[in-house]
């Protein structure tokens, strides 16, 4: 066979796992840390690979999930069921009390909830420590029903007042009550439920012992289906590991596919704690965040130093990917690049926008870019194999 004939054999197989691999996710309606689909989802990342010569294992760690119960808001008689933010307060019962703007003087206080933040998410959040309302009702904004939820980032330490998201389509009638100061009742409360949260691991030994390890992680749980969110840093991730199964890299390479990315990265601070000093002192990590196969995203780059920028941006411009922002080593990063950003480790990240950014419509019949997934993917293999070479 032909260099030429080998190499268009490649990429067919590497579309042909690809496509494979986000079917296999977006057949997998519930990925939310702690359930039963973050189980699943676990034990389908690892049937993804059973062809492969790798040992791909699912780590299980305790895990206390905050069950939402009867969470919802009463206006003029109409129920209108929400979703709490996770890491904030309950109302210690049915709170009956009137609605106002954020900031204004009144018990209950109105705003917007984006899933992307803004302007309108710290007008409503700067509220959260009691200090003006007793709890907070935030719309969340979308082109289609639903509720685009928010992360968690505090989810370990909850804090400040009941914050509850509730669908956009009932922005009108909340606005019209908050206007006129309506008396409306309001309940957030959760349960505890003692669960179990997983990860998954693949180790690829290196031909030489006496390098540093290279680190590639990538979420693997979400508050939706999301599969445009999770599925671009999810197809790259399997096609790495299955890349260098076949081709032994110089160093070592650990795989992490961590939960609770949704709740203040639980899942990959669990990961650290197992792996003591790996944030600071591995070679690189390569961080696959959000969005980047989603239709219409914006991708951004973020990286510790200049040597991993240049080095992603050279595959990026092989394989034809647009970045539309970079964020340097000197501020802070999003995504789980910041938890080794906080450490000092050296790390290169990508993520990208998403019109239904945490939202149930996330699907891979109406937000999937395959030509985008299939390009990024080539690209983040070629800096992996760059990567892991004794020669970077």
């Amino acid at each position: 066979m032909s260099t030429n004939s080998t190499s268009l054999a490649h990429s067919d197989r590497i579309h042909d796992e690809l496509v494979q691999d986000i079917r296999s996710w977006d057949e997998e309606s519930e990925h939310r840390t702690g359930t039963d689909g973050d189980r699943r989802t676990s034990e389908a990342l690892v049937e993804r690979l059973v062809n492969v010569e790798v040992s791909a294992r699912i780590v299980d760690f305790p895990f206390q999930r905050r069950v939402p119960v009867d969470c919802f808001v009463e206006v003029s008689g109409d129920r209108i069921e929400g979703i709490p933010l996770f890491d904030g307060g309950e109302t210690d019962g049915i709170l009956e009390a009137s609605l106002v703007n954020c900031g204004e003087n009144g018990p209950i206080g109105f705003g917007q909830a984006g899933a992307s933040g803004g302007p309108d998410n710290f007008q409503l959040l700067k509220h959260r420590n009691g200090n003006t309302h007793q709890a907070l009702i935030g719309i969340a904004r979308s082109a289609t029903p639903g509720i685009a939820m928010l992360n968690a980032d505090s989810f370990t330490q909850p804090f400040g007042v009941s914050v509850l998201i509730v669908d956009g389509a009932h922005e009108q009638q909340l606005l019209a009550g908050a206007e006129t100061n309506a008396v409306v009742r309001l309940n957030v409360s959760f349960d505890i439920e003692q669960s179990s949260a997983t990860n998954v691991e693949v180790r690829i030994k290196g031909q030489r012992t006496d390098l540093d390890p290279l680190v590639v992680m990538t979420p693997k749980s979400s508050w939706w289906t999301s599969t445009a969110e999770r599925c671009g840093g999810i197809t790259a991730w399997l096609a790495c590991i299955r890349e260098l199964a076949r081709n032994q890299p110089d160093r070592d390479v650990i795989f992490t596919a961590n939960t609770g990315h949704e709740l203040g990265h639980v899942g990959l601070e669990y990961f650290l704690d197992q792996n003591a000093g790996l944030a600071r002192n591995a070679h690189a990590w390569v961080h696959l965040g959000a969005n980047f196969a989603s239709t219409g995203c914006q991708i951004r780059m973020q990286y510790s130093n200049e040597r991993l920028r240049a080095s992603f941006d050279k595959h990026l411009t092989e394989h034809e990917v647009q970045i539309a922002g970079e964020v340097s080593g000197d501020t802070r990063p999003g995504g789980e690049a910041r938890n080794i950003f906080d450490a000092g480790g050296h790390y290169v990240s990508m993520l990208g926008s998403n019109r239904l950014f945490h939202h149930p419509d996330d699907r891979m019949i109406n937000n999937v870019d395959l030509l985008v997934a299939t390009r990024t993917t080539k690209a983040v293999m070629g800096l992996v194999k760059e990567l892991s070479s004794a020669k970077d």
